[in-house]
Formats: structure tokens, C-alpha cells, sequence
């Protein structure tokens, strides 16, 4: 599975001139709905206020401004818990899984494809009906895991990682065999033949010739 993503802003200079997005996710917006759910019930609250007051004041009343101006408060929490999402993303690209957050300080952590030993999600029966949940990454480098939490659509992540690798591992040359170790072994040692005697004439045996001293 292959989605295209066109990169912007800083990711365009994380990645390489030649790597390619294939996914990118965040976290599930339940839980950025989550952050601000304190505001949204601050801004209900003040404009149930305002209404009353302005049934019960007359326009233009400086108390109705004031509840207005208690509005930014809300407001200015809400944006910031949306910027801080939307900078908070996850991406798979043809060579790593990135996982990029910050607003004004930006901090990048990767984790290489062909180093990736096991993907392990983790999604609750609530996770299940809404696809989101936890996705952790265990690496040949790192001794503790990288975990994604609360993300959309974790098994699609998943998935697009584990063809990535393998995209990346058909497309690597072959590497050569090692050549093999000599056999520290000693052979059996063979000694030469020795050498063949010369042959040896036979000795003729002394003849005896009478003694001639005497006459």
C-alpha cells in the first residue's frame, strides 16, 4: 500500500532529495479533543453567561465585553493544543520511520528500516471501533522500544512499514559469501620412501697360491 504525501516546511528539509513518504499519520483527534475539553466547556459556560447577561443587562454594558474578552483565554489554549498536534507526526518514508514533534523546537527521532526487528501494536476494544492505538518498534541499535501512542490507523502503519523493509532489502545488491576459513585441522603427514640401496657386487673369494720363498 502506497499513499503519496507531499512533504512541506521543515519535513521537506528532513527528508533526503531522493526519499519518498509513504505514510503519514497522527494522533487520533479523540485524543487532541481530549486536551481541549476543558476549553470547549469554559467557552460553552462563558457563552451561557454572555446570553444571560444580555438578556438580563442593558447593550452595550461594559460586563458583556469583559465575558467577550474571557473568550481569548479558551481560545488561545485551543490553538496551541492544535499546533502542537499538528507538528506531532509520524511518517514512513523508503528508508526510516520518522517521528517528528514540536512547535518551535523541533525534535526528530528515526528509526532505519533494515534495522527494524519487530512491530508490535497494541489496540484497545474502544481502539478497535475508532482505529487507533499504540504502535511499538524494536530496533537491532536501540535497547529500549520506540512507541507511538494513540495514532490513527496503527495496522496501516504497520503494514506499510513492513513492505517498505521489504522494498528496500529486494532492491539491495546481493552481498558475497565470505570466503571459507582453512581447517585449522592438521592433515596427516606422509613421510617420503626411502630411498633403494645401491647394489652391492659379490666379493670373489681369495684363491691360495703355493709359497715359492723356500727353493
Amino acid at each position: 500500500m502506497e499513499t503519496s504525501f507531499e512533504p512541506s516546511g521543515y519535513l521537506r528539509k528532513v527528508l533526503a532529495d531522493d526519499e519518498r513518504i509513504r505514510f503519514a499519520v497522527r494522533q487520533h483527534p479523540l485524543f487532541f479533543l481530549r486536551h481541549i475539553g476543558w476549553s470547549l466547556i469554559f467557552i460553552v459556560t462563558v457563552f451561557v453567561v454572555v446570553l444571560w447577561a444580555m438578556i438580563g443587562l442593558a447593550p452595550g454594558h461594559p460586563e458583556i465585553a469583559f465575558f467577550f474578552l474571557l473568550l481569548l483565554i479558551p481560545v488561545g489554549i485551543i490553538w496551541w493544543h492544535y499546533l502542537v498536534w499538528k507538528n506531532h507526526a509520524y511518517i514512513v518514508t523508503d528508508n526510516r520511520v520518522i517521528q517528528i514533534n514540536g512547535v518551535f523546537n523541533k525534535e526528530v527521532v528515526d528509526s532505519l528500516l533494515e534495522k527494524v526487528n519487530d512491530v508490535k501494536t497494541d489496540q484497545s476494544l474502544i481502539g478497535r471501533w475508532f482505529d487507533y492505538g499504540d504502535v511499538e518498534i524494536l530496533t537491532a541499535n536501540d535497547s529500549s522500544p520506540n512507541v507511538f501512542h494513540h495514532i490513527s490507523a496503527p495496522l496501516t502503519l504497520k503494514k506499510t512499514m513492513m513492505e517498505a523493509k521489504e522494498a528496500l532489502l529486494a532492491a539491495a545488491p546481493p552481498t558475497a559469501a565470505p570466503a571459507a576459513a582453512p581447517d585449522p585441522t592438521p592433515g596427516p603427514v606422509f613421510s617420503p620412501p626411502p630411498a633403494p640401496m645401491a647394489p652391492t657386487e659379490p666379493r670373489k673369494p681369495e684363491r691360495d697360491y703355493p709359497d715359492t720363498t723356500d727353493v
